[in-house]
C-alpha cells in the first residue's frame, strides 16, 4: 500500500501517481501512498544541470510556480539565441524558439539572451568561452584576407562592412560574407573582331587596370562584376576602334582615344570602379593583310635608303668639287694631294725601283696620260 523512495543528494526525483504528475522530491526517505494508483518515480542527477524530461514543458505551463522554484527558466524567441553558463563557465547554446530548465541546486546559472538580428556578431568572450570547448554550435565563420573588404548579409539583406580579420556570427541569421578585392586588378579583353573605318576587319586584345574603390556601390548596382566591366570595355573600344582608319589604329597602337577613356572612368566610378588606366595590347591582322603591309613597309624602307644613297653621293661630288677649286692656282695643295696619291699606291706595291727622284716615280707610277 505504501511505497518508500530514498533520493540521494546529488538527486531529484519527479513523482508521476496514475499518468499525473505530482510533485517533486527532494533528497531524503520519502514515504507515498500507492494503492490502488500506480506511482512512477523519475530520477535525475544533479550532474547534468539541465532537465531531461517528458514533463519538462508541462512544469513550465501547468506547474509555472513549482518550475520556477526548482529551475532557472531559459526561453528564445525566433530572433534570440542563449549563451547559458554553469559557475561561470560556458555550458550550451540554445538556438531560437528554445526552452530549457536548469536545475537552481545543481549550480549557479548564468544567461545571456542575443537577439541574433541586433547583435549578429558573436561577441569575443563568449566567443573564447566558446572555444574552450572545443565546440561551435550555431556559429558560423568567416575570414576576410588582407587587401580586401566583406560585405556582411544577413538573411540576403547587406548590414555591413568587414575590414580584413576573422569573424564569427549567429548561424540563425543566416549571414553571408562576400569578400571583394580592393588591390589593382587587370581584365583583359581579347580576341575582338574590329572593322575600321576603312573596311579592314581585324583582330585586337585590350588590357585594362581598375581597382575597386566602393564595393557596396559595385554589389548593389551589377551583378557581376567581372561581366559588366568586360562588357563595357568591349563596347566603348568598338565605337572607338571603329571609328579610325587602319594607319590611324597603327599610329596610336598604345593609346586610347582620351574621350573613350573619360566616358569609361566615369562610367566605372559610378558603379564604384576605378579605371586606371586601357591599352591595345596586339593588333592582328588577316594574312593578305599582313603581307601587303609588309611590302607597303619595304617599300618605304627602299624609297629612304635610295635617297639616303643621292644625299651622300651629293655630298660627295660636292667636296670633291670643293677640294678641285681649291687645289686650282695652288701647287702646294697639288704636291699634296700626289703625295696622298702616292702613299696609297705605295702601299700596295711590294718592290719598287726609284730612278730620277720623285718625279721620276711618280712618272713610273702614273705615267702620262693615266693620271
Amino acid at each position: 500500500m505504501f511505497t518508500r523512495i530514498t533520493v540521494g543528494d546529488r538527486e531529484r526525483a519527479l513523482v508521476i501517481r496514475s499518468g499525473r504528475f505530482l510533485k517533486i522530491l527532494e533528497p531524503g526517505t520519502h514515504i507515498l501512498f500507492a494503492l490502488p494508483f500506480t506511482v512512477d518515480v523519475e530520477r535525475h542527477t544533479l550532474a547534468d544541470r539541465k532537465l531531461k524530461s517528458a514533463w519538462a514543458e508541462f512544469l513550465v505551463k501547468e506547474r509555472r510556480e513549482l518550475a520556477e522554484r526548482y529551475f532557472v527558466i531559459v526561453e528564445t524567441g525566433d530572433r534570440e539565441v542563449a549563451v547559458v553558463y554553469a559557475d561561470g563557465k560556458f555550458l550550451e547554446i540554445l538556438g531560437p524558439g528554445s526552452r530549457a530548465l536548469y536545475w537552481k541546486s545543481a549550480a549557479s546559472i548564468g544567461v545571456r539572451v542575443i537577439d541574433v538580428f541586433t547583435e549578429p556578431e558573436v561577441p569575443r568572450e563568449v566567443l573564447r568561452a566558446i572555444a574552450q570547448t572545443g565546440a561551435f554550435p550555431l556559429i558560423v565563420g568567416a575570414l576576410v584576407e588582407e587587401g580586401k573588404m566583406g560585405l556582411l548579409f544577413l538573411e540576403n539583406r547587406f548590414v555591413r562592412q568587414l575590414p580584413p580579420g576573422m569573424y564569427a556570427f549567429w548561424k540563425p541569421a543566416s549571414p553571408r560574407v562576400e569578400g571583394f578585392d580592393l588591390r589593382a586588378q587587370t581584365l583583359d579583353v581579347t580576341g575582338q573582331e574590329i572593322l575600321t573605318r576603312d573596311k579592314v576587319s581585324l583582330r585586337v586584345n585590350i588590357s585594362a587596370e581598375y581597382r575597386i574603390a566602393d564595393p557596396v556601390a559595385l554589389r548593389m548596382t551589377v551583378a557581376s562584376s567581372q561581366e559588366h566591366l568586360h562588357r563595357a570595355l568591349q563596347l566603348a573600344l568598338r565605337r572607338s576602334l571603329g571609328a579610325m582608319t587602319l594607319e590611324e589604329l597603327l599610329a596610336r597602337k598604345t593609346e586610347v582615344e582620351p574621350e573613350v577613356a573619360s566616358e569609361l572612368r566615369a562610367g566605372f566610378a559610378a558603379i564604384g570602379v576605378e579605371l586606371r588606366s586601357i591599352a591595345l595590347k596586339d593588333i592582328v591582322l588577316p594574312g593578305e593583310m599582313r603581307e601587303m603591309l609588309n611590302q607597303v613597309v619595304a617599300a618605304e624602307k627602299q624609297a629612304q635608303a635610295n635617297l639616303i644613297r643621292r644625299r651622300e653621293e651629293t655630298a660627295a661630288t660636292r667636296s670633291l668639287l670643293n677640294t678641285a677649286k681649291l687645289m686650282e692656282g695652288n701647287p702646294v695643295l697639288v704636291r699634296l694631294k700626289e703625295l696622298e696619291a702616292l702613299e696609297k699606291l705605295t702601299a700596295k706595291v711590294e718592290r719598287i725601283h726609284v730612278s730620277g727622284g720623285f718625279d721620276g716615280l711618280l712618272d713610273e707610277l702614273l705615267p702620262k696620260g693615266k693620271s
